[in-house]
């Protein structure tokens, strides 16, 4: 488990240490290649370039960002391929940074990424950084990956101004929410408060997928069997037979059917009925225009709803999914170095802009997350954040099925739940994954 690699993670101190001057040959364009376009996490990457561009004289920064991350892995799959890399890109920990490590599924002699351990350790971020999340983003004690930020996935959303003005609380368990969505459906008083006129329990974007399977396996799953069988599963050392995953997709299925009923799920469900044509940021974006009562999502929704001016504990508040209190599912953003990036010395520059104390304040303050420093004080984000902090501290931590399986297995397993739950039955998802864990690749480190 995360947890039991080292000290606690994000342990705060008072002060702040400085941060190395950008090398100053790292003028010129840098292209930096993301999957970051929407509310908080454009607003952050557009903020942290606009910061490297002043403390870099002469330096450009071209965002060649890609609206969904299967989307712009593919793309920068041929552009690699092709011999044509950007300078920067970026990979969540874990199995997606590791697949430009192990081409040939064996060792790191091919990588497609340089090893940026001795870069960190000039600079002092192998001390400045926590060392959990830099074990994440290495393989075999070599770091692949800079670590701009760490997000907590299991969080619940909620409209903190509603939930004060009917006198309700935030659910705690799985049982508890589907009463409290149950409550919110009949409830004359609520559904009225709509613009819409239909308030939905829970506010959702599945456009691409995902963020139902999110939901689903790293949400309710986790709530389902711990953060230890969360963990084993995934890994391969259970057995796709055992009753927790049946138990939670059906839950996962009540909540997309809104109960027992499957033979109506879009008119009878949970979420907002337009749920598997908007993205997620729309999904979460039901809260701001008062159509949905809750969102579950990662904490880059915090970003995003600040982004559209909502204000954090006072118009939403946020708590971990019900059922997973004390577990943090996690994940990071890291920025690879290609080898053979055209601006070499540019992309270092832009790596140590990242790496400041000054970026990491900037960014995660944006982006809704927190920084992987150890040397930044709490006090120095808000209220929400500082008690992610401390959940972060005192909890038991697990990784993100990104960190843990190949991007093409999440990709495939996120597709079959849509249509198992489309055909109103766990059927189609629970055959495809009976048939395939055995075989799945596991953690690549």
């Amino acid at each position: 488990m995360l947890g039991a690699r080292g000290a606690l993670l994000f342990a705060a101190c008072v002060g702040c240490s400085s941060s190395p001057e950008p090398d100053k040959e790292g003028a010129g364009s840098v292209e930096i290649f993301s999957w970051w376009t929407s509310g908080g996490e454009a607003d952050a990457l557009e903020a942290i370039i606009d910061l490297h561009e002043e403390r870099v004289p002469h330096s450009t920064v071209v965002n060649a960002s890609v609206e969904f991350a299967d989307k712009a892995r593919d793309q920068l799959q041929r552009r690699m391929e092709a011999g044509a890399p950007p300078d920067l890109f970026q990979a969540n920990i874990g199995a997606d940074l590791f697949k430009w490590v192990l081409l040939n599924g064996t060792d790191d002699a091919d990588a497609r990424v340089e090893d940026l351990t001795d870069l960190a350790r000039d600079r002092g971020w192998l001390d400045a950084f926590d060392p959990d999340v830099l074990a994440a983003a290495s393989f075999d004690g070599k770091l692949y990956g800079l670590p701009v930020n760490v997000h907590r996935i299991n969080s619940l959303f909620y409209r903190r101004d509603l939930f004060e003005t009917y006198e309700l609380e935030p659910p705690q368990t799985l049982d508890e929410l589907v009463e409290l969505c149950e409550r919110i459906r009949d409830s004359d008083e609520l559904q009225a408060q709509s613009p819409t006129g239909r308030m939905a329990c829970l506010g959702l974007g599945n456009k691409w997928d995902w963020t139902l399977s999110l939901v689903t396996f790293e949400m309710i799953f986790l709530a389902v069997a711990g953060p230890d069988y969360y963990e084993s599963f995934w890994l391969g050392e259970e057995s796709a037979d055992d009753p927790q995953l049946e138990q939670a997709l059906d839950y996962a299925l009540r909540l997309y059917c809104g109960g027992d009923d499957t033979s109506d799920c879009l008119a009878t469900t949970y979420f907002n009925r337009d749920f598997g044509d908007v993205d997620w940021d729309v999904g979460v974006g039901s809260l701001i225009e008062k159509s949905a009562m809750m969102a579950p999502m990662g904490d880059w929704a915090k970003g995003y709803l600040e982004a559209e001016g909502l204000d954090p504990d006072t118009d939403f508040g946020v708590v971990t999914f019900p059922g997973s209190g004390g577990t943090c599912v996690i994940t990071a953003d890291t920025f690879g170095l290609p080898i053979g990036a055209p601006n070499r010395a540019g992309a270092i520059a832009l790596l140590e802009t990242f790496a400041s104390v000054e970026g990491q304040i900037l960014f995660n303050r944006l982006k809704g997350s927190v920084t992987p420093r150890t040397d930044i004080a709490p006090t120095e984000f808000d209220d929400m954040t500082q008690s992610v902090l401390d959940d972060f501290a005192t909890g038991t931590r697990v990784e993100a099925l990104s960190g843990l399986l190949p991007g093409d297995v999440m990709s495939d397993l996120a597709s079959e739940l849509r249509a198992s739950f489309e055909a109103g039955s766990i059927d189609i998802v629970r055959t495809y994954i009976r048939a395939n864990y055995d075989s799945i690749p596991r953690d690549l480190r």
